[in-house]
């Protein structure tokens, strides 16, 4: 059966804008991951902006938070301090108070021994005054009644006079005593005043502090969700650029991949570099192959990762990662390559990261990276090395 040209050009037709089609998807699909990655990163500099007022605004009420209870500190102690100068008040009333009870109870010793002395004269003596003494109504009548009482009681009077006068001495003292202790009542009571409206202050600024503290901890969350969505953004960003005209150079007669889909430019080669050996070749593009999917060159399992690089800038010495910045080692074990059979394990280097595992098994062309230029680098490129039985070799020849 004939096709006719006609059909022939309209298949044709439908094939190239169905392609272009797809590439054009492609591309929006791209333009837009970047669009949404630009605005979560906008979004996220915009939380992040709240999150430093947030801190500022927690910080400057801490401090007053930390002043207010400075002064409750300092007001406790005051109030510490009165209740010393009260209990030592109160403890010089209650010694004033017995040495007051002692004195008394002294005088009534006294009183006891000069009963018992007129006693004895009456007994010895009935002389009239005696009875007329022991007649008496009180003790005063009985000091003013009689000559001889005046003669026999001088000397107890004058312990008595003395006692009396030590006892009007400790009254007085317990009465400036209770005065103070009545000051200093009065002056607790105004400072616990102070403290209660201080502990209302610091109630009050606590509280605006937690509720600060609580908005900055929202307000971080929401930043991890962000920066969570701009990973995945980024992911997707990656994966998309992964499957783009993914095309693979596979050498037929060896078998083996290129590390790096579209990009053949070697821009350093095996061999002698800057006095020493240079092991491996460099895959560059300029800032073109930035980002760039590193393919593994065949089956192979993960044997070494490094990702302690976090600087992906260029500069020049050796930074991290003994030079090689973020890399990884595959071992591709035993390939037969022109007739001979040898252990090869390959290395892929100054990576921005590297995305498998150690002890990974990786199937060739599987993404194990990104284009970067961590370590000891200048500019973006994969440096790729491989080993033939623990040896380096030049890795071009595998490839062309």
């Amino acid at each position: 059966m004939k096709i006719s040209l006609k059909r022939v050009l309209t298949i044709l037709l439908c094939i190239t804008m169905l392609i272009t089609s797809s590439l054009y998807t492609a591309a929006v699909d791209k333009n837009q991951l970047n669009q949404d990655i630009a605005n979560l990163k906008n979004q996220a500099n915009a939380i992040q902006a709240e999150i430093n007022k947030l801190k500022a605004e927690k910080a400057e009420q801490g401090a007053v938070l930390a002043a207010i209870r400075k002064k409750i500190a300092n007001t406790q102690a005051q109030i510490d301090r009165c209740n010393q100068e009260i209990a030592s008040i109160n403890d010089k009333i209650s010694a004033n108070k017995a040495d007051i009870k002692a004195k008394e109870a002294e005088i009534e010793a006294d009183k006891t021994a000069f009963k018992k002395r007129i006693r004895a004269i009456y007994m010895s003596n009935s002389d009239s005054s005696v009875q007329i003494l022991m007649g008496a109504d009180d003790f005063a009548d009985f000091l003013q009644l009689s000559q001889l009482t005046a003669s026999i009681s001088s000397h107890d009077k004058r312990l008595m006079e003395d006692l009396k006068g030590e006892i009007e001495v400790l009254n007085q003292k317990n009465a400036e005593n209770e005065k103070l202790l009545e000051d200093q009542v009065s002056i607790k009571a105004t400072i616990n005043e102070q403290q209660k409206e201080l502990e209302s202050q610091e109630n009050d600024a606590a509280a605006i502090y937690n509720k600060t503290a609580n908005e900055q901890a929202n307000q971080q969350d929401n930043l991890d969700d962000v920066n969570a969505a701009i990973r995945k953004k980024q992911k997707e960003l990656e994966d998309s650029i992964a499957q783009t005209n993914y095309k693979a150079f596979i050498n037929p007669n060896t078998g083996l991949q290129w590390p790096v889909s579209g990009i053949f430019t070697v821009s350093s080669h095996f061999g002698p570099r800057w006095g020493s050996n240079h092991n491996g070749m460099d895959i560059a593009n300029g800032g073109g192959i930035a980002g760039h999917p590193i393919r593994a060159v065949a089956d192979g399992y993960v044997t070494l990762v490094f990702n302690g690089c976090t600087h992906n800038y260029k500069k020049s010495g050796n930074c991290c990662g003994n030079g090689y910045g973020n890399y990884c080692t595959v071992n591709h074990g035993t390939l037969n390559i022109n007739g001979s059979s040898a252990n090869y394990v390959a290395y892929y280097a100054h990576a921005s990261k590297i995305i498998v595992s150690n002890g990974q098994y990786v199937k060739q062309g599987q993404v194990l990276g990104y284009v970067g230029t961590t370590g000891w680098s200048t500019g973006y490129h994969l440096h790729f090395g491989m080993l033939r039985n623990g040896s380096w070799i030049n890795p071009y020849p595998l490839f062309f």
